[in-house]
C-alpha cells in the first residue's frame, strides 16, 4: 500500500476506532435515517392528510427555516461562549421528538405549521462543530481533518439513502401516523446514545472558550458565508425542484428515471465524501472548495443539453463529487475562516442549506413560467458563480490561528 493510500485508510480508520468520532458518526447515521424517513413525504401527507394546497404544503417548509436561521444562529453563539456543544445538541434532539409525535396525530395544517417551525432548529450543525473542536484537541487528527469530516459526513448520507425506503414501507403497512412516530422515536433514540456514549470529561472545550472569550455578535465574514452558501445551496435546491420536472416534462422520461439518477447521486456520495476530504487535505481545502464550485457550474451547463439517459446517469455521478466539496469540505473551510467561533461557522454553512430551499422556491417559482425549463439550469449556473467569487475572496486563517 503506498503511503497515500495508507493516508487516505488511516483517516478512514480514526473515525471508526476513536470513540469520540465513532459517536458522532453513528449519530449522524441516526439523524440522517429519521429525517430522510419522513422529508421526502412531507408535501405528499400534505395534500393527502391534511387536504393542503400545492402551496400549502411547500410552505410548511417556510416558518421551519426561518425558526430553524434565527434560533441556531443564536445558539451556536451561546455555544462558543459557554464552550459546551452536548446541552445544545440534546435540547435540539428533544425539540426534534417533541415537534414529530405530535405530527403522527394532528390533522390541523395550522398546528401542523406550529410543530413543524418548533422543529427548525435541528442538532446537525452543532455535531460537527463538536467533530471539529476534536479534532483540534487531538493533535494525529488534524492533518487529516478533510478525510475525517467527509467520512463522518457519510453517515448522514447513508442514512438519507435508507430513510426514503423505509419510509415507503412504513406508510404501505402503517401509514404516516406510524412513520412521523418512528421518526420522533429515532430522535429521542439518539438523544440517550448522544446522552451516554459522550462522556463529559472527554469533550473538549470549543477553541474559543480554551483560548479567551469568544468575540461577540455575528463578524461579518460569517455573514458572507451565509449568502456564498445561499448560493450554493440555492442551486442544489433548484436541481431537487427541477431536475425531475425537467426528466419528466422535457425529456420525456419515466418518473422511475428521476428515482434511478437520485440514487445513483446517493450512492456515489458515499464514496466520494471521504476521497473528497482526503484530496482536501492534500491539495488545500480552499482550492478543493472552489474546484467543486466550478464543476457545479459546468454540472448545471451540462444538464440543460437534452443529454441521453448515459450522459445524464454520468452527470450524476459527477454531482456526487461535486457534493463532497460543497456539502463536506467546504463545511472545513467555513470553519477556516473564523476559528474562534466554531459553532457559528458551522451554523453559518449549514443553515445556508436548510434557507436555500425558501431562496431557490421564490426565485426559481417566478422565473420558470417566464423561460423555458431548461434555461432555469443556466440560472442555476448563475448562483454557483456568484458564490464560487464570494468564496474566492474569503480569506482563510493560517494553521497556527486555528489552533
Amino acid at each position: 500500500m503506498s503511503k497515500a493510500e495508507n493516508s487516505f485508510v488511516s483517516g478512514i480508520k480514526i473515525v471508526f476506532t476513536d470513540r469520540d468520532f465513532r459517536t458522532i458518526f453513528i449519530s449522524l447515521f441516526i439523524i440522517g435515517l429519521s429525517v430522510g424517513g419522513f422529508m421526502p413525504y412531507l408535501t405528499v401527507w400534505a395534500t393527502n392528510t391534511l387536504h393542503a394546497t400545492s402551496f400549502q404544503a411547500g410552505f410548511l417548509f417556510v416558518p421551519m427555516s426561518i425558526i430553524g436561521l434565527i434560533v441556531s444562529f443564536y445558539l451556536a453563539s451561546l455555544s462558543d461562549k459557554w464552550g459546551k456543544r452536548k446541552p445544545f445538541i440534546i435540547w435540539a434532539l428533544l425539540i426534534g421528538t417533541i415537534s414529530r409525535v405530535p405530527l403522527a396525530f394532528t390533522h390541523s395544517y395550522t398546528i401542523a405549521l406550529i410543530l413543524l417551525a418548533i422543529g427548525g432548529f435541528n442538532a446537525f450543525s452543532f455535531f460537527f462543530a463538536l467533530l471539529n473542536d476534536f479534532i483540534v484537541k487531538k493533535e494525529e487528527s488534524k492533518s487529516q481533518a478533510g478525510t475525517i469530516t467527509g467520512t463522518v459526513r457519510m453517515a448522514f448520507s447513508q442514512g438519507y439513502i435508507f430513510g426514503p425506503m423505509l419510509g415507503a414501507l412504513i406508510i404501505d403497512h402503517g401509514g404516516y401516523t406510524l412513520l412521523f412516530l418512528l421518526s420522533g422515536l429515532l430522535s429521542l433514540a439518539t438523544l440517550v446514545w448522544v446522552l451516554f456514549a459522550l462522556k463529559e470529561d472527554s469533550m473538549p472545550q470549543t477553541s474559543a472558550h480554551a483560548s479567551s472569550k469568544a468575540p461577540a455578535g455575528i463578524p461579518s465574514v460569517l455573514i458572507a458565508v451565509f449568502v456564498a452558501a445561499l448560493f450554493i445551496f440555492a442551486g442544489d435546491s433548484g436541481r431537487s425542484m427541477y431536475l425531475p420536472l425537467y426528466i419528466t416534462d422535457t425529456l420525456k422520461q419515466s418518473v422511475s428515471i428521476v428515482g434511478i439518477l437520485f440514487t445513483v447521486t446517493s450512492v456515489f456520495e458515499l464514496v466520494f465524501m471521504p476521497l473528497g476530504g482526503y484530496f482536501s487535505d492534500k491539495i488545500g481545502v480552499k482550492r478543493f472548495f472552489i474546484i467543486g464550485i466550478a464543476c457545479q457550474v459546468l454540472y448545471f451547463i451540462l444538464t440543460s443539453l437534452h443529454l441521453p439517459l448515459s450522459g445524464l446517469i454520468a452527470l450524476q455521478v459527477f454531482y456526487a463529487f461535486i457534493l463532497s466539496a460543497t456539502m463536506g469540505v467546504g463545511m472545513v473551510y467555513a470553519q477556516s475562516l473564523a476559528p474562534r467561533q466554531i459553532g457559528l461557522a458551522t451554523t453559518a454553512y449549514m443553515t445556508a442549506m436548510q434557507t436555500s430551499a425558501v431562496v431557490s422556491s421564490l426565485a426559481m417559482g417566478s422565473l420558470v413560467s417566464v423561460i423555458p425549463l431548461p434555461s432555469t439550469f443556466y440560472i442555476l449556473a448563475v448562483f454557483a458563480v456568484i458564490s464560487g467569487v464570494m468564496f474566492l475572496f474569503m480569506k482563510q486563517k493560517s494553521a497556527e490561528e486555528m489552533s
